[in-house]
């Protein structure tokens, strides 16, 4: 256990500093002076200067930041400023600064998706919102490969009975004894829905089988040169659309006020750090999949930094692309306060999210 989290506090250092040196070395390359490079969340617990930058280690471990200079300032009247001011440069330069840790964070979770799936041999776990019973793969001579079903097709039914969970569709089988079934299946993503007949094989032992592996997990296998050449990138963006789906259902169960359901749907740190155990737990045959872990919670990091939410990178871009539009600035004074205000609420949100994942460990 103690491996397992000094394993997963490396892995989220690894990812603050990728994001935050995204904004470091775009800064430096516009000219813009860095005052703090900063893990975690003042306050302070160490600090050292390099030439003109500090270089901190802060007491809450729920990210980083990168300080530039005039970054939250408010303009004072006739006081000049600085070239090397954030606000000096041109709005172009603020946006690439600001979106440079997303784009990090991005690139880091293709780099690490293409290296898995390159390793899988072009397949990969494609983890989707309504859990069911996956094609996880297929034996060779065997009816159901045959017959046309791939691994990463989901059972709807067999015979007309619903498969709710993955080991319906086994046990639903297992009970025909051996009699031809009928199954209803979609492609992974719930599309091009179909009805297969086929008779189970009977093999050595007396069971009678069609030669499928049963996940609850989907997993997604590319076959052409092509989408083996982009398999990286679109894996991203189906992984981004499920994401937003998830978004979709938790605002559904806090709406209807179903917030048990709803914290269970949603991880912070500690949460994270069990699921990073329970991964490591199995030896070096996890390699893979926490590798997939952290892809995951990099791309995540990209999609959640680039939202619209004060205090985020979505939240500054949102100031400077309305800078962009109208040619005027958001006054200084309220982007400044908007973003306080903001980082109060998420650092709520983050303590919220805390204390659901400590408890879940508490009261399994």
């Amino acid at each position: 256990m103690l491996i397992s989290i000094i394993i997963f506090i490396i892995t989220l250092l690894v990812l603050v500093v990728i994001h935050e040196l995204g904004h470091f070395l775009m800064a430096k390359r516009f000219g813009i002076k860095v005052e703090e490079f900063g893990f975690g969340i003042p306050p302070r617990i160490f600090g050292k200067k390099i030439g003109e930058t500090i270089y901190s280690l802060n007491a809450l471990p729920l990210g980083g930041f990168v300080r530039l200079l005039g970054e939250d300032e408010v303009e004072s009247e006739g006081k000049k400023i600085s070239e090397r001011d954030f606000r000096a440069k041109p709005v172009w330069q603020r946006i690439v600064v600001v979106v440079a840790g997303v784009s990090m964070n991005l690139l880091l979770a293709w780099v690490i998706f293409y290296s898995v799936i390159i390793y899988q041999n072009f397949k990969i776990i494609y983890p989707t919102v309504q859990p069911g019973a996956y094609v996880g793969f297929l034996e060779k001579g065997f009816p159901a490969e045959q017959a046309g079903i791939r691994i990463g097709d989901k059972i709807l039914s067999v015979d007309g009975k619903q498969v709710k969970k993955f080991d319906d569709a086994r046990n639903f089988i297992k009970e025909k004894k051996g009699a031809e079934v009928l199954l209803t299946l979609t492609d992974i993503d719930g599309h091009s829905q179909r009805q297969i007949s086929l008779t189970p094989k009977k093999v050595e032992k007396g069971d009678a089988l069609i030669g499928v592996g049963f996940s609850p997990l989907a997993t997604k296998e590319y076959k052409t040169p092509l989408d083996k050449f982009f398999s990286g990138i679109t894996y991203s963006w189906n992984l981004t659309k499920v994401t937003f789906a998830g978004f979709g259902k938790l605002f559904a169960d806090l709406t209807s006020g179903n917030f048990k359901l709803a914290s269970q749907s949603v991880s912070g740190p500690v949460g994270l750090a069990t699921m990073s155990n329970d991964i490591l737990s199995s030896g070096n045959q996890a390699i893979p999949f926490y590798l997939w872990f952290v892809g995951v919670i990099s791309l995540t990091l990209s999609i959640f930094n680039v939202l619209p939410i004060p205090a985020l990178d979505g939240g500054r871009l949102l100031f400077l692309v309305i800078e962009a539009i109208t040619k005027k600035k958001v006054r200084e004074d309220i982007e400044r306060s908007v973003h306080q205000i903001g980082f109060l609420i998420l650092l709520s949100l983050a303590l919220l999210v805390t204390y659901s994942d400590i408890s879940k460990i508490i009261h399994p």
